[in-house]
């Protein structure tokens, strides 16, 4: 079975902010030995629509969709999932798997304490 990875994040207008997840998709893909495709929510391409359907087009059987935002704010609780809904019907032939958010996690908490510690220091 040919599994692809989505990391889909929110997108910005501003370049920087695009790069920064398009370079946590490399580092990602460095850890797992496995490709890691980037795609965006919107102003930056490719958006997720565009990104399944690249990956259908490949022969992907099952496509793992990983969301890099912190929240269940409502990118996370309705429009991925809209869109996820809209491509599963459209490519009922392909496994669509959402992961959780990063959510509160204590690894999360653990790099904001770290942060955190790196001010006090100043």
């Amino acid at each position: 079975m040919t599994t692809e990875i989505i990391l889909l994040g929110h997108g910005s207008r501003r370049k920087e902010a695009n790069d920064s997840l398009i370079e946590v998709a490399k580092k990602v893909e460095d850890i797992l030995g496995h490709e890691v495709t980037p795609a965006f929510m919107g102003n930056w391409e490719p958006r997720l629509p565009e990104a399944v359907k690249a990956k259908v087009e490949a022969g992907a059987q099952k496509i793992i969709i990983m969301p890099l935002f912190l929240f269940r704010g409502m990118h996370v609780t309705v429009d991925i999932r809209n869109e996820v809904q809209e491509i599963q019907e459209t490519h009922p032939e392909v496994e669509i798997v959402f992961t959780p958010e990063l959510g509160a996690d204590d690894s999360i908490a653990i790099l904001a304490s770290s942060r955190i510690k790196e001010a006090l220091r100043v």
